[in-house]
């Protein structure tokens, strides 16, 4: 099958998936869950072991509850292993398609998809748009990392599907809009601590021609500051879309429902404390299950977010269930010399090139000075610290001063997390 028809037969099969209910799309979760298990552990040699330490077959996992059962990973565990101990044995790197998560923690690592699995979590990304109005006709700003940005057209953009501009988070809230104002798009999508930044410039600007459809949000935290600087600016809420590198998207926020809805047909989502379920209601550490993760499977991830499952029941017309997301990647913006703020994502984008980089994080005490702290892998050159500062300096063009600091390791704050960017500066 060509992907084109790949991808039209997965985008009509989420359609329907949707309409279907809770009981039948548990049955196609726990289908799906039970295949990942069986592949993952007769294919995957990490698999294979980490279950055998704890003395498990596959035909025990029958539905998500059985997946307790199965000892956690972690960042640092997969990080610690060559891709070969992690991926089906039967399949080569080169056969995938390799994607590099944004390093949140600061701690970048690479995934690779099979490319039906990895057309089936694009799909996922498109449920929450067409649920919220959104049209395929429908054009999109996307305010995005210079990564993510395509130079060629999709095919079906070439027959005016889901037409999309996207430009850098590195420029500048006017380049912003003269790309809003030459593409004259239906809806804005992007990093959400970028889109606050546009919003703040619109009202700063006076500006009325900006007028989005709807807003989608993703990448970092959405407070409750940016939430009424967009409202304020677009007369829009934005709607907030939390996902990763690792499960696509993950849930959604549904503004009929005042919570976020789970793509359980493409993920399970496990709120732990202390290594056990909490009960409705209760906050703790999200740990997620891709169940199209069959090249380098993702089994009760830790994904270094603290959420909670929501006590209501779905009032839309989905039977999706929810969950409410009460801090991820919630890093300080940095304040410039000259009062503009800065999203954390802009370091992210910084970094993402060097391999040689294990772990970072950037601190900023003064306004006109940053630290960057590195834990360099054991290949690292000096001249990474150069690079690091040059693209800095060349994106950020105001006078600050940077000073990087080698370290063996960063300590992590009193959540126990480790905070990529900090800012001191109220």
């Amino acid at each position: 099958m060509s992907e084109h028809l790949r991808r039209l037969k997965y985008f009509f099969s989420m359609l329907q998936n949707q309409r279907l209910s809770y009981r039948k799309l548990r049955e196609i979760q726990n289908r799906k869950l039970k295949a990942l298990i069986h592949n993952s552990y007769y294919q995957v040699p990490y698999f294979q072991d980490l279950m055998d330490s704890v003395q498990l077959k596959p035909q025990q996992i029958q539905s998500p509850k059985d997946l307790q059962k199965i000892p956690v990973t972690t960042k640092k565990d997969l990080q610690s292993c060559d891709p070969s101990y992690l991926m089906d044995k039967r399949i080569k790197p080169s056969q995938c398609r390799q994607v590099t998560t944004s390093g949140s923690t600061g701690m970048p690592l690479k995934f690779y998809y099979s490319k039906p699995d990895f057309s089936r979590l694009s799909m996922s990304w498109l449920r929450p748009l067409l649920f919220h109005g959104v049209k395929p006709w429908h054009r999109k700003l996307e305010i995005t990392g210079p990564h993510n940005i395509s130079e060629t057209k999709k095919w079906y953009q070439h027959v005016g599907l889901f037409k999309t501009q996207g430009i850098s988070v590195f420029k500048t809230p006017s380049d912003w809009v003269r790309a809003w104002n030459a593409f004259q798009p239906d809806f804005l999508y992007g990093y959400s601590g970028s889109l606050k930044l546009f919003a703040k410039h619109i009202m700063e600007q006076g500006i009325e021609n900006v007028n989005p459809k709807y807003i989608f949000g993703v990448s970092d935290l959405v407070d409750i500051q940016c939430r009424e600087w967009i409202h304020s600016a677009f007369d829009k809420k934005i709607i907030d879309l939390y996902g990763s590198v690792e499960a696509g998207c993950i849930a959604w926020e549904c503004s009929v429902c005042q919570g976020y809805h789970i793509n359980m047909d493409t993920a399970v989502v496990e709120i732990l404390k202390n290594g056990h379920p909490v009960q409705s209601g209760s906050s703790g550490n999200l740990f997620i299950t891709n169940l199209h993760s069959f090249a380098f499977p993702i089994i009760r991830y830790d994904l270094g977010d603290i959420a909670r499952l929501s006590e209501s029941k779905p009032v839309c017309s989905l039977p999706l269930p929810l969950m409410q997301v009460i801090e991820g990647r919630s890093d300080a913006e940095i304040i410039l010399p000259s009062g503009n703020s800065l999203s954390p994502m802009f370091f992210f984008g910084i970094m993402k090139p060097f391999e040689n980089i294990i772990q970072w994080r950037v601190v900023q005490e003064q306004q006109n000075h940053l630290k960057i702290f590195i834990v360099p892998h054991s290949d690292f050159k000096r001249a990474t610290l150069n690079l690091i500062q040059m693209r800095i300096q060349r994106n950020i063009e105001e006078d600050i001063q940077i000073k990087i600091n080698l370290t063996e390791r960063l300590r992590p704050d009193k959540s126990g997390k480790i905070r990529s960017v900090v800012s001191k500066i109220k």
